[in-house]
């Protein structure tokens, strides 16, 4: 719990703002021609992904509990069928995953993270979480995982057909029925002759879409059903400037073990509850929540020519400001990145990127 005699001072995020080496740095490239297609098409109608997901479960009697007890969301308010956006801390308040929690019985959740970041979350869960009230078990090979964005997503998702229908004869139906599913509901699919899990997880702004989880023996049906499509596959390098746009953070790149949830702007983006009992990191949380506030924060940059990974970034008086995180080059609004930058920069600021570089200060997400 936090502690009320705490002091009301401003909370750092890290012990130090400049990193003791600096990375060499890496401009980003333009998409090719193939690729700014797959992007328009999941602006205007829709495109799928394969997924780099890590998943596993925790189960028993006093799995809500013991959950609940290591994430900043409120797991105790799930019903089966609903999920959310939650973080794993260290005991100081860092970053060790943010994940997506789904409530699949009474005592059973399923949780993905990105796979570089499961053996943190492993090592964590196990620690903390007595097996005799709850099983944590890493099911990674178990499913296969693919991800259905854009403006027209339900319907891309509707005409991959089930085993006793035609696009033709129910997409439309379907689709109006998964749009109407709530952000972050999962239930049961049928793609072809197989049965899947969807959860429509908002992971991309205000682009909606789904999360196609398959048991790995049917993962080949899956992925030939959405390679049958007439949705076009997409990159990692799409997917990667949609996140951006939307303002969602990634684990070793925009944030990381030396990150507070709030410089990454996890409270915004609903992973953080500030009324649930005590969790793991807590303290440092609600410090900073109801005493204080962090000295820094993601914010979007613009500019009109590349930003380089890992620049630091300077204010109008020549001060060192932050640092870049992700950078892109988006068919839609030019050169752009995500850059960790000190709070008393504002939104609408010009600030100065490496050597000479101008450019606008965005609060997260970009525009659309």
């Amino acid at each position: 719990m936090s502690d009320p005699t705490a002091s009301a001072a401003p909370v750092a995020g890290s012990t130090a703002d400049t990193p003791s080496a600096a990375p060499a740095l890496v401009y980003p490239e333009p998409l090719p021609a193939d690729e700014v297609e797959a992007y328009h098409d999941l602006r205007r109608d829709a495109a799928w992904f394969e997924a780099q997901n890590h998943w596993s479960s925790i189960q028993g009697p006093k799995a809500m509990d013991a959950l609940n007890g290591l994430v900043t969301n409120d797991v105790s308010q799930l019903a089966v069928g609903m999920g959310q956006h939650a973080v794993a801390l260290t005991p100081k308040g860092k970053v060790v995953c943010d994940m997506y929690i789904a409530r699949i019985t009474d005592d059973r959740f399923m949780l993905t993270v990105l796979r570089h970041c499961a053996p943190a979350w492993l090592d964590l869960a196990r620690k903390y979480i007595n097996p005799r009230l709850a099983k944590v078990a890493d099911e990674s090979d178990q499913w296969g995982t693919w991800m259905l964005y854009g403006s027209h997503a339900a319907l891309a998702v509707a005409n991959l057909g089930g085993a006793s229908h035609t696009a033709e004869n129910l997409g439309d139906l379907m689709a109006d029925a998964l749009n109407a599913w709530p952000v972050w509901s999962h239930g049961m699919w049928n793609i072809g002759p197989v049965s899947v899990r969807l959860i429509r997880a908002p992971v991309v702004g205000s682009l909606p879409g789904f999360v196609i989880m398959a048991d790995a023996r049917d993962a080949d049906v899956v992925r030939a059903r959405l390679e049958a499509s007439t949705r076009r596959r997409a990159s990692r390098a799409v997917w990667n400037i949609a996140r951006i746009e939307g303002g969602r953070p990634a684990f070793g790149v925009d944030m990381d073990e030396n990150t507070i949830p709030q410089e990454a702007n996890l409270d915004t983006l609903g992973a953080i509850s500030f009324t649930k009992g005590c969790y793991t990191g807590q303290e440092t949380v609600a410090r900073v929540h109801f005493r204080g506030h962090v000295n820094r924060h993601l914010r979007g940059l613009q500019a009109t020519v590349p930003i380089p990974q890992f620049a630091r970034v300077f204010d109008a008086n020549g001060k060192d400001v932050g640092d870049v995180r992700s950078t892109v080059i988006s068919p839609r609004l030019g050169p752009v990145a995500m850059a960790m930058i000190r709070r008393e920069v504002s939104p609408g600021s010009v600030v100065r990127v490496h050597e000479g570089i101008e450019a606008t200060v965005v609060e997260l997400p970009f525009p659309e």
